[in-house]
């Protein structure tokens, strides 16, 4: 039994190496939403004035040392499209809200993503710029076009890896020559992309009336230049990376209960990704238009399927300004038989400005 464990933990790790599956490991998450300029930077500055966010993933720990990845994301506009009024009323009670000035012009936002693999400690950081033109082509309706460009840095630690070479035929001796040029353990690289994004936007957004309809269908390319990355000075580049994705809110008229689809499909290479799903979002109370002192609220519970990979099981809770997400990958693929179906915990923490609690009309003004 013990031989046979050995046998399939040898198996993933020789699976998670090949090119193959190092290329459909390009960084990526299941709330991918909540991470939006890793999927497409014509998303920079869309939404609202000020939006943060940071994720951290870890998947594959019940097979071998987990593969974590970090990620940081910035954006706002370049200049402030929301205003904020006060409106005095007959009892002399002052409401507080935000009424939208803007939404075409300039975005813009910063991207960190890091990430490290197994016992390599395989690792890449990427740092990007992202700029992002949002047009007004309709009623309800705005297209943006977004450009992406950094640097990334690829890393490997050869301290703890084991070779073919340092077997004597029937045990492992460390003192034995590795036969491998480590002479090169850092690649660094410049990377580019670029994205499209349609947004449409229809109705209001009271509690008691719900019937908000927002929609967001996006395309975009990642390492349009197919940089080098070899440790070894060879000729083996990056595939382009092809995302199309969508994610709307629909509201339930005259009930607290909206929901949130979601997919995204991504080829690069030979490999690709699918993940589809929804979460349902009951909103539990609104912003106080009077004192202030009451904070809008949502809890969403749901889920998504990546296809011939994972269930992911996936909530979310709002509070004001502030939103705290979390999901889990349940392993289905050929790969349970050593996961035992472990496999990836999520964690996002997301922060807007102005609170989406805190303006009601969602049409586009200008």
């Amino acid at each position: 039994m013990r031989s046979k464990l050995h046998f399939l933990g040898l198996f993933f790790a020789c699976y998670l190496l090949s090119a193959d599956y190092c290329f459909s490991q390009d960084i990526h998450f299941a709330q991918y939403t909540q991470m939006p300029l890793a999927t497409n930077p014509a998303q920079a500055g869309t939404t609202v004035w000020i939006r943060a966010q940071m994720s951290y993933r870890e998947q594959w720990g019940s097979v071998t040392i987990p593969y974590r990845t970090f990620g940081f994301s910035f954006d706002q506009k370049f200049r402030k499209r929301w205003a904020r009024q006060i409106e005095t009323v007959f009892s002399q009670r002052k409401t507080l809200f935000f009424q939208k000035v803007s939404e075409t012009g300039l975005g813009w936002g910063i991207l960190v993503l890091k990430d490290q693999a197994g016992t390599s400690q395989m690792g890449t950081t990427n740092a990007n710029l992202s700029l992002a033109y949002q047009a007004k082509i309709g009623q309800n309706q705005m297209l943006s076009l977004g450009l992406q460009g950094g640097l990334a840095q690829r890393s490997i630690n050869y301290n703890d890896l084991k070779w073919g070479s340092q077997y004597d035929g029937s045990n492992y001796d460390p003192n034995l020559p590795a036969q491998e040029d480590f002479s090169k353990t850092s690649v660094i690289y410049p990377d580019f992309g670029a994205g499209l994004l349609w947004t449409y936007k229809k109705n209001e957004r009271y509690m008691r009336g719900n019937d908000q309809r927002d929609v967001y269908l996006g395309a975009s390319i990642s390492h349009f230049a197919q940089p080098s990355y070899s440790f070894f000075g060879t000729t083996e580049t990056l595939y382009r990376k092809y995302i199309i994705h969508g994610h709307s809110l629909l509201g339930v008229d005259n009930t607290n209960y909206s929901f949130t689809p979601t997919f995204l499909y991504a080829q690069q290479g030979t490999a690709r990704e699918i993940l589809f799903g929804t979460l349902v979002r009951y909103m539990l109370k609104e912003d106080s238009h009077y004192t202030g002192y009451v904070k809008g609220a949502a809890v969403s519970l749901g889920g998504y399927y990546r296809y011939q990979d994972a269930v992911i099981v996936a909530a979310n809770i709002e509070m004001a300004s502030y939103s705290l997400g979390i999901s889990y990958d349940i392993n289905v693929s050929g790969l349970k038989a050593v996961t035992y179906g472990r496999g990836g915990f999520e964690i996002t923490l997301r922060l807007l400005n102005p609170s989406p609690f805190l303006y009601s009309n969602a049409s586009f003004n200008k």
